[in-house]
């Protein structure tokens, strides 16, 4: 059996920072089509965890819970007769109550498709949808889907870098679901200090002291953009010696962690009526206290994370999901390459599976982009 990992459909192309996340409708759909035509059959978690070795069994996951995952993923595979998962932050899902339009409303000509908006964060109308049509599972991603502070050092300051979107998150947790559609930049001071960082259940929360920040976006606003950004942050860096901020207690850590896991499972499970037994982390983010917060609170199975490279971690009667990532894009260092060829998902699913020649033909692929990148 393997289990895959997906983000986002047909955004590839969309005004968006992360949209290299997403997989194009051409090589989803031919995706599916490859499933259907050589007998795979897809499953949820639970019938994983019944059978993790089982042969031409598939698992689906969709990381994050994006509206294109109503819009194009759910039809699709609704037409194809498979299944996915979803792993959801409730912090992301939108309030709103409308189910918007989809694939399905354009195949019964409703709406052209091109006036699909897939840019965005499930409802729970859209969510509950899914879930009682038997097509789509919903599980949990934690609460935040937040990065954090760990350290007292600063490493950069913010000018407007769209990496540190989730800034906005921390300082307007209220719009969150509409970070991809909106400019949050705004939220943010320009000048603010960022330190050491990190994904909320792998670390301890640094708090830097208020008086520091406030000196810092006042310093910089005087700057009028002209300030030497390496000298001002060693200059940060010496004021922490009175400014220390603080770091969360012991008590504190673990109150956010049961909040994360805790109240992630009993929000999904109230909306929609389920029972949610897996835990996805964000970016793979957890330590042994999130791993045990994560068993305290009933969860039977997690992804794979950091925190397993340890041979110290106890993961007690807690299975490991195991997944390999699917994308239309080809990273390096340079860029992140989109592959054109309709087929190139139906590869990578190969090379995943342990096709060789796939294999090979992926790592060929990859390391000519690698030279291109260097000669131009």
């Amino acid at each position: 059996m393997i289990t895959l990992m997906l983000h986002s459909i047909g955004c590839e192309n969309e005004n968006w920072y992360r949209n290299w996340l997403s997989i194009s409708l051409d090589h989803f759909e031919n995706f599916c089509k490859y499933l259907v035509n050589n007998n795979f059959e897809t499953i949820f978690i639970d019938s994983w965890l019944d059978d993790p070795n089982a042969k031409n069994k598939v698992v689906l996951t969709f990381d994050d819970g994006y509206l294109d995952n109503w819009v194009y993923a759910y039809p699709i595979l609704k037409k194809y007769g498979l299944k996915g998962t979803i792993f959801v932050n409730p912090e992301f899902i939108q309030n709103e109550i409308d189910i918007r339009y989809n694939l399905e409303d354009v195949w019964d000509n409703k709406i052209d498709i091109s006036e699909l908006s897939p840019l965005g964060f499930l409802n729970w109308a859209e969510l509950k949808t899914m879930q009682d049509s038997g097509v789509m599972d919903t599980q949990s991603h934690s609460m935040s889907h937040d990065f954090l502070f760990y350290s007292n050092k600063v490493v950069d300051i913010y000018t407007g870098q769209p990496e540190y979107s989730w800034l906005a998150w921390l300082s307007h947790p209220n719009r969150k679901p509409y970070y991809i559609n909106e400019d949050q930049s705004k939220f943010i001071k320009h000048g603010t200090p960022i330190f050491e960082y990190d994904r909320a259940l792998r670390t301890r929360r640094y708090f830097p002291d208020r008086q520091l920040n406030e000196y810092a976006i006042n310093e910089y606003s005087n700057s009028k953009n002209t300030i030497n950004k390496k000298e001002f942050i060693t200059k940060l860096n010496e004021k922490l010696n009175d400014l220390p901020g603080r770091y969360e207690s012991d008590a504190e850590i673990e109150s956010r962690y049961s909040y994360e896991l805790k109240q992630s499972k009993t929000i999904i499970e109230e909306k929609l009526n389920k029972s949610v037994d897996f835990i996805c982390w964000p970016g793979g983010g957890n330590n042994q206290l999130s791993i045990n917060s994560a068993k305290d609170h009933g969860y039977k199975a997690m992804t794979g994370g950091s925190a397993l490279k340890s041979k110290t971690t106890k993961i007690h009667d807690l299975k490991i999901i195991r997944r390999k990532a699917m994308t239309s894009f080809i990273q390096t260092s340079k860029k992140d390459h989109y592959i054109k060829n309709p087929q190139f998902l139906v590869t990578l699913f190969k090379y995943h599976n342990g096709n060789v020649l796939s294999k090979y033909a992926y790592r060929f692929r990859k390391l000519s982009l690698i030279i291109l990148d260097k000669l131009f």
